[in-house]
């Protein structure tokens, strides 16, 4: 049933921004030098300083992410998936041999075999595979898909190619080196590389291939510099006490007046290149300290993803903390500045890895509260307590993914842009009828034409969940001709990519879609078409869809459903044994009950007319009640309600057709005058008669405390399979809510429990379910329900984040 459009002025936010984007490499058994590789690529991209590393598994043809990176990926939620390219270099330092087979083989007559290697090495090997790779990142992510604006899938094209010395162009642009400017780093090659790779994670690298088209200044860095270095290494910030200055004189070959702040040099690193013109945005508070413990390539991602979520995360290699090792005083002082005194009552700093166990890290959490434990404090002649200061709390990877974060480097102009514009809404659809007014990103005054920037743009109380599933074509209003531009569903936004793909002039160089912000409805159906599932409305979907339409929307048939209305609408439903004559409050004629005024006025419990007036009118508007007259037939006898508009100075008789005259005897005898009766509209009555109030006031509780939620009517998903009839469709906050809500406590199927549980989560797979819901109005579900569903998750769950399953018990109970 399609609803009336409406046309209203609504705000929109927008945001311009840099790329976030992820860079798979693969490790090629010495993952440490290439993750420092990778840094490098990444440090030369406009945002890269926002970027994230995924090491993949070494089978070329099938690299795939360890799975504990896979929930923090997509909180980070990336625009783009890119693949380092290795180079000739990269495979001779895994097999030096390489260098003389090459060298015998390419060089040019007269050539010398050095110059022959240093033409040859910076050369990138044939693209690995990414087909693995994109399988997850469709399962777990959005990014942005190519230009087919039907494409529902991301797929091992889409993922881009770097190189280590960042030449990507466009969606990736590199940063160009300023005139005057120069680039300062830290010789690092004297360093462990261990640590030289937790120093360029803070402020980035430049590749040696890089280096001859760039103006870089390498500090020098000696050994009394390693205590400066590990603090800069895990803090992100230069020791106040290092002589940047002395080490700046000593690379430049300046005199006494030459020196470099440490304010200059964060501000002159590779990451803060690449980071020019961008502001820093922290979209949630608080954000908690994360330290990530662990030797391996998952370990140091793992950091970088936090980092990049709640911007303080470090990645520390457990050597480096052990007892008597070279490094393990520096690391823990440098550590100990995130545990300052006062800050007992905020967020513990969270301890995890990729690799250690659990035990291991619950002792660590211990050896670091230790010491603090130990220490206590007067105030004020009062007595001893212990040091009030951050606690250290080990937590797995999958608790760190409960905390909401994401940091972005954003346009310092155009963070937060509101603007109010035409939108026209139908069927729970909004469309803006006008572009937004943008403006033109500052990046794009010092980049040019090699540069795209993105666009957020989010519509308040209207999130959509982040899928590939959903096409760009569903998020955006069909025009004729090119597209202007490419559009994902991202994290709680829709973004869209600044550059014009259509007819793009000088004039309007950049894309101004008119975006579209889907319904519930049809959103399910983008996400069962992309695996080749269908969804329709079911027959009590069709029915609470013309309830809800009656009242407005389900929030407000929900309050109804749950107030005092509700026992005035029960009011209008006869005992099952009453099928004519009166019955406490109303008069059943053949099983339908009819209502006077006076009877809802007591059904309320109120002293005046007033409230049951107001709630009759209001009723009567929404078309949910309809008033009349209860008469019957002076030749049959037929007694039935007719309504108002039916009855004149005669009515005909609904069952035999005869006219009959509104005389004594055509109404209650008792009655002077006729006397109005109410009825109940004959959906809302069949809605309440076979329960189909509690999935409706079941979507009530899981709104609760929530920002945003799109509501679709109860489905049924069709695949080769079978069919599967869904009590509850809802996206709440932008997750995907899908579920049984049930008068009873059980769960049926011709094959039992078990069966019902498969076909549920089968369902929840092919709509990429955040959770399954188990509602019912009974105090408990029927012992072994949820077990039955969380074990057919656990061994029917195929590609994706598992869904969690929660139950709603005692649903409508109040009613």
């Amino acid at each position: 049933m399609t609803m009336m459009q409406q046309t209203e002025y609504r705000p929109v936010g927008v945001r311009l921004r840099a790329p976030r984007f992820a860079l798979a490499y693969h490790p090629l058994g010495d993952w440490v030098r290439m993750a420092r590789g990778a840094v490098a690529g990444i440090s030369r991209v406009w945002g890269g300083q926002g970027a994230v590393l995924l090491p993949v598994a070494e089978t070329p043809a099938h690299a795939q992410v360890a799975d504990a990176l896979l929930p923090l990926l997509r909180l980070y939620d990336p625009d783009h998936v890119a693949g380092l390219l290795p180079t000739l270099a990269d495979a001779a330092h895994m097999d030096p041999s390489v260098v003389n087979d090459l060298v015998t083989r390419c060089a040019l007559p007269g050539e010398d075999p050095d110059a022959t290697w240093q033409r040859l090495s910076s050369q990138s090997l044939p693209a690995p595979g990414w087909e693995g790779l994109a399988s997850q990142v469709d399962a777990w992510c959005s990014p942005f898909k190519g230009v087919g604006q039907e494409q529902q899938r991301f797929a091992a094209h889409d993922v881009r190619h770097m190189a280590h010395a960042g030449t990507s162009r466009r969606s990736l642009a590199t940063v160009p080196e300023q005139p005057g400017e120069a680039m300062v780093t830290l010789d690092l090659s004297g360093v462990d590389p261990a640590v030289a790779l937790m120093v360029e994670s803070r402020i980035g690298a430049v590749h040696p291939d890089a280096r001859k088209s760039l103006d870089t200044v390498e500090l020098p860095v000696d050994e009394e510099d390693l205590p400066a270095v590990i603090h800069l290494a895990v803090t992100g910030k230069p020791r106040a006490d290092w002589d940047l200055a002395g080490r700046y004189r000593r690379a430049v070959g300046g005199g006494p007046s030459d020196g470099l702040t440490a304010a200059e040099f964060s501000a002159s690193t590779p990451f803060a290149h690449s980071a020019r013109w961008t502001t820093e945005a922290v979209l949630a508070l608080p954000t908690p300290i994360v330290w990530i413990v662990g030797e391996r390539a998952e370990d140091h991602a793992l950091a970088m993803l936090c980092d990049r979520l709640y911007q303080h995360s470090v990645w520390i290699p457990p050597r480096l903390l052990a007892d008597g090792g070279p490094f393990t005083r520096a690391v823990k002082a440098a550590l100990s500045t995130f545990q300052s005194v006062g800050h007992d009552g905020e967020l513990p700093i969270l301890l995890a890895s990729a690799s250690q166990s659990q035990s291991d890290l619950q002792a660590l959490a211990e050896d670091f509260n230790r010491p603090f434990a130990a220490t206590t404090m007067c105030v004020d002649d009062g007595p001893s307590v212990p040091l009030s200061v951050r606690k250290v709390k080990a937590v797995t990877v999958a608790e760190l993914a409960a905390h909401d974060g994401m940091t972005l480097f954003a346009d310092p102009d155009a963070y937060q842009i509101s603007q109010r514009v035409p939108t026209s809404q139908e069927s729970g659809s909004v469309s803006l009828l006008m572009p937004l007014q943008l403006p033109e990103a500052q990046a794009a005054a010092h980049l040019g034409a090699e540069l795209h920037w993105y666009i957020d743009a989010w519509l308040p109380f209207h999130a959509l969940p982040a899928r590939t599933a959903i096409a760009s074509s569903c998020l955006t209003q069909k025009t004729g001709g090119i597209p202007d531009t490419v559009t994902r569903a991202a994290r709680h936004t829709l973004s869209f990519v600044s550059a014009n793909m259509g007819f793009s002039t000088p004039d309007s160089p950049y894309a101004r879609p008119l975006l579209h912000f889907p319904s519930a409805d049809r959103v399910f159906e983008e996400l069962a078409g992309a695996r080749g599932a269908t969804v329709e409305r079911s027959s009590a979907g069709v029915r609470a869809a013309i309830a809800v339409e009656m009242w407005g929307s389900p929030q407000a048939l929900a309050a109804d459903l749950s107030g005092p209305a509700r026992d005035v609408l029960n009011a209008f439903l006869p005992p099952a044994k009453k099928r004519d004559g009166a019955y406490d409050p109303g008069y059943a004629i053949r099983g339908n009950g009819y209502v006077a005024l006076e009877d809802i006025q007591k059904t309320l419990g109120d002293d005046t007319f007033d409230a049951a007036r107001d709630l009759v009118d209001r009723l009567l508007t929404a078309n949910v009640l309809r008033r009349g007259l209860l008469l019957n037939c002076a030749r049959c006898r037929f007694e039935a309600f007719y309504r108002v508009d039916q009855v004149g100075p005669a009515f005909d008789c609904e069952a035999c057709g005869h006219i009959s005259h509104l005389t004594r005897g055509r109404w209650y005898a008792k009655d002077a005058e006729p006397h109005w009766y109410y009825a109940l509209d004959q959906v809302v009555q069949d809605l309440l008669q076979q329960n189909g109030d509690v999935p409706l006031l079941a979507a009530q509780r899981l709104r609760q405390n929530s920002y945003s939620m799109l509501w679709s009517p109860e489905l049924v998903v069709t695949d080769a399979e079978g069919s599967v009839e869904l009590d509850l469709c809802l996206i709440v906050d932008g997750r995907v809510i899908i579920g049984e809500a049930k008068s009873n406590n059980t769960l049926k199927a011709s094959n039992g429990t078990q069966e019902a549980a498969a076909r549920l989560v089968r369902a929840a797979q092919l709509l990429s379910a955040d959770e399954i819901v188990l509602a019912t109005s009974k105090r408990t579900w029927a012992k072994d329900t949820l077990s039955a569903v969380n074990t057919a998750v656990n061994e029917r769950w195929a590609s994706g984040p598992r869904p969690i399953v929660t139950e709603l018990v005692s649903v409508g109970a109040g009613t």
